[in-house]
């Protein structure tokens, strides 16, 4: 983990790709779960943030399993994440996330080109069949429960040319935070993220492949709020499939 900045409130980091923000099965319910499930859930962002500030333990967390999480990065993201230090803090960030003052732009190369900017407004709901998440694609819902809008915006950052097929770079700027929104959206609109694993098409599968990429292109640039702005270079594997393609 890169720490970028630290006070006695909160920290901002640079996630790499592969690590869970918390574990996706809390303590108290592992003792049902097999050996080969847990192992898969070791060195989770908590994990780190216990091992480095560990009286945040001992604090009243709202829930116990995420204590600091202010909001998530998919596990196979990298970038920019705010981890709180204490229960005020996380109240006050989980705040200014809800009222949209917190701002972030993530970078995605895609499939196809885009036209130089866009929005995306699309409700996303779960799939029961298979279980990823979808675009709600009637503005009502049979099930239970209220179906939430969802809206990302973007604008081209830059076009490739990869063989025949276009390939553009993305600033991805999400104005609400469902799960999988930026992946979903960008797939729904006819541009899948190259090395996404789940959102994707055969054509975008393909040249992940080709471009030995199997994890999604999205890393989180710049967090802003306070009145800072913090920064992310692009992950060092993601910088190399750019520089195969210019």
């Amino acid at each position: 983990m890169k720490v970028v900045f630290s006070n006695g409130d909160y920290l901002v980091l640079v996630k790499p790709a592969g690590v869970l923000v918390h574990p996706t099965c809390p303590p108290s319910l592992r003792s049902g779960v097999s050996r080969r499930a847990e192992a898969r859930e070791p060195n989770t962002l908590v994990d780190w943030l216990i091992e480095h500030y560990p009286n945040i333990r001992t604090m009243s967390w709202p829930d116990p399993t995420r204590p600091g999480i202010v909001h998530r990065l998919d596990k196979d993201t990298s970038g920019l994440i705010v981890l709180a230090k204490n229960p005020d803090t996380l109240a006050r960030l989980q705040a200014l996330f809800k009222n949209r003052d917190i701002r972030k732009t993530y970078q995605a190369l895609v499939l196809g080109k885009t036209p130089p900017d866009g929005k995306i407004e699309a409700a996303i709901v779960r799939d029961k069949q298979n279980g990823l998440m979808k675009v709600q694609e009637t503005a009502y819902s049979f099930t239970k429960g209220t179906v939430r809008p969802a809206v990302t915006e973007y604008k081209a950052v830059n076009y490739y040319r990869y063989h025949n097929d276009d390939l553009t770079l993305l600033d991805v700027m999400p104005q609400t935070g469902r799960m999988h929104q930026i992946r979903v959206h960008l797939k729904h609109a006819g541009h899948p993220i190259i090395g996404d694993q789940l959102y994707n098409n055969k054509l975008s599968s393909q040249i992940s492949k080709e471009l030995g990429l199997n994890r999604q292109f999205l890393h989180a640039v710049k967090l802003q709020f306070d009145e800072h702005v913090f920064e992310s270079d692009l992950a060092e594997d993601l910088e190399k499939v750019l520089k195969s393609l210019s």
